[in-house]
């Protein structure tokens, strides 16, 4: 039997229990009824709960007075309303026109993967507890549902009916022909292209298949413009001014910023970001109100030592005491910076997808900058759950971790840091505690890498410090947005006073360095009051300052 259908608003989930004294009668017609107003409901609008269950009632539902729900929960969790109901109505497969099938068998009649009628049941198909022919109840959707559905999304239901996986003839004969193709001199993409036009497939579909299968050619075919922008980006980076690259290279210097731009949308296109929908993102307002929080704005690390791990564990140690303090505060803190991490990994997301291929300068900067806070977010996290995941090294070594040999230490940290940035990657505020699911993950990494405790052997002496560091790495983009990082320390090294003190205070804001959030330059040039061409200049200068002086210290 399938698993119970899990709601997402708790009004709607209690009400299956509150009316199961309803008759047979009054349960078909709220099934009829909740069947009727779903193809009505906008995902992206918000709607009053109570005028919503009093059209399926008929009568007011006191709970959800004055609640306000957006319509892609509220879509999803009457389908499964509708299938809750239904098992009390004794449906018979063959009381809707088609009849009734199990979700497997109809997908494949239709030609589409289960899952994706699964995503349509989120998006309103409705599925039924219907009697099979020897009485016994089955989930099964009737054909008259899914052809109701196809008319409502008809650009859905023919994509997905007419996406087919390569079948491993298919696949063969594409790869062979590949080669030849590529074989002759042609690149991948235009390979690619006669492929599809032969075989009645998509030129992105065979592209894809080729890279997978054949990987990217060894000789590289870029233009010279292609290399240009490559010259022009790793120059800009350095801090070269355009003007100086426009010289060099024998072009105009809005010509190379034209370059630089679209290099950098290039690299953005390459990051694919993952982040946990919530539902308070698509709110009026999310913006302002997911990163308003006092703990998103001042992004203070904790002073885990990182480098060292004799020094991390004793600074971990010291770290708990704190937090057992106020548990209850840091738990908030830790869902509001999760939820602000993911709202910032999607916003930037959607935005690298909108850029076309000359992209806007101010877009490429907020998506950047998107991305620097999402790292900044994600290393407190990390150190939040790494202070934890060692808590539980401490609870299972006698002794504590310490006495563990060298190389086990380092495995075992090293465990612990792949488990906590997979928590954090992972972590759904509105479904999980943080510390609960970091203890979890800590205890199976521990497990893994120590099945047995040895409590009788010697401990371990480390005569001198063991250099590592758990918190350099946070994501495979990280270089793409984050070419500044190496400095962070000098500059929190020269804030306090000094010549650099102005200039480490403006590379502080803009790259959200010393617990400031990243800011882009027209956020900078809005706060010191002056233009965004100044603030450029200005900025560049700052970071050039603090790059010779890295430079000469060494």
């Amino acid at each position: 039997m399938p698993r119970r259908a899990a709601y997402s608003l708790a009004t709607i989930r209690a009400l299956p229990a509150q009316t199961m004294y309803a008759s047979g009668d009054a349960t078909r017609r709220q099934v009829h009824a909740a069947e009727e107003l779903i193809p009505t409901i906008d995902a992206k609008a918000d709607y009053a709960l109570s005028d919503a269950l009093q059209r399926i009632f008929g009568a007011q539902v006191a709970a959800a007075a004055g609640e306000i729900v957006s319509g892609r929960e509220l879509r999803a969790d009457l389908v499964t309303l509708v299938l809750d109901l239904s098992a009390r109505c004794a449906m018979q497969s063959d009381e809707r026109a088609g009849g009734a099938v199990t979700p497997e068998e109809l997908a494949r009649e239709i030609g589409v993967a289960s899952k994706t009628l699964q995503r349509w049941r989120r998006g309103g198909l409705c599925a039924h507890w219907v009697l099979d022919a020897s009485g016994r109840p089955r989930v099964a959707i009737y054909r008259a549902c899914l052809e109701r559905f196809a008319v409502e999304h008809p650009t859905e239901f023919a994509r997905a009916k007419s996406f087919r996986r390569f079948g491993a003839d298919e696949r063969s004969t594409l790869l062979e022909e590949a080669r030849a193709l590529l074989a002759s001199g042609m690149t991948h993409n235009l390979a690619a292209k006669e492929l599809a036009a032969r075989h009645g497939r998509s030129h992105e579909g065979v592209r894809l298949l080729l890279l997978r299968e054949l990987g990217v050619r060894p000789v590289s075919r870029s233009g010279a413009g292609e290399r240009m922008a490559r010259l022009a980006e790793r120059a800009w980076r350095m801090g070269i001014e355009p003007a100086r690259i426009a010289a060099r290279v024998g072009r105009s210097e809005s010509l190379v910023r034209a370059l630089v731009d679209r290099r950098r949308g290039e690299l953005l296109r390459g990051v694919q970001p993952s982040w946990v929908e919530l539902p308070t993102f698509d709110l009026p307002g999310a913006d302002e109100t997911v990163l308003s929080a006092p703990s998103v704005r001042k992004l203070a690390p904790l002073g885990l030592a990182d480098g060292e791990l004799l020094g991390m564990l004793a600074s971990a140690r010291a770290l708990r005491r704190l937090f057992a303090r106020d548990a209850r505060a840091a738990a908030e803190r830790d869902e509001t910076r999760a939820a602000a991490m993911h709202f910032v990994l999607r916003r930037a997301s959607r935005a690298i997808d909108a850029m076309s291929r000359w992209p806007d300068r101010a877009s490429i900067d907020q998506a950047e900058t998107d991305l620097r806070a999402a790292l900044r977010i994600r290393a407190l996290l990390v150190e939040r759950g790494m202070v934890i995941a060692l808590g539980r090294a401490d609870a299972a070594f006698d002794g504590g971790p310490e006495r563990l040999p060298t190389d086990e230490l380092r495995a075992l940290v090293r465990a612990l840091a792949v488990a906590v940035k997979d928590v954090v990657g992972n972590f759904d505020p509105a479904r999980q505690r943080f510390d609960r699911a970091i203890a979890l993950a800590a205890d199976y990494a521990i497990a893994k890498i120590t099945p047995a405790r040895r409590g009788s052997r010697a401990a371990a002496r480390h005569a001198v410090g063991i250099p590592m560091s758990v918190l350099r790495e946070l994501a495979q983009w990280q270089g793409i947005v984050d070419p500044f990082a190496h400095h962070a320390s000098f500059v929190a090294e020269a804030m306090p006073r000094g010549p650099l003190s102005t200039a480490a205070r403006l590379v502080a804001r803009r790259h959200g360095f010393c617990g400031n959030a990243p800011h882009t330059v027209e956020a900078l040039a809005a706060e010191d009051r002056t233009t965004v061409a100044l603030m450029t200049k200005k900025l560049r200068e700052a970071e050039n300052a603090i790059r010779v002086a890295a430079r000469a210290r060494g």
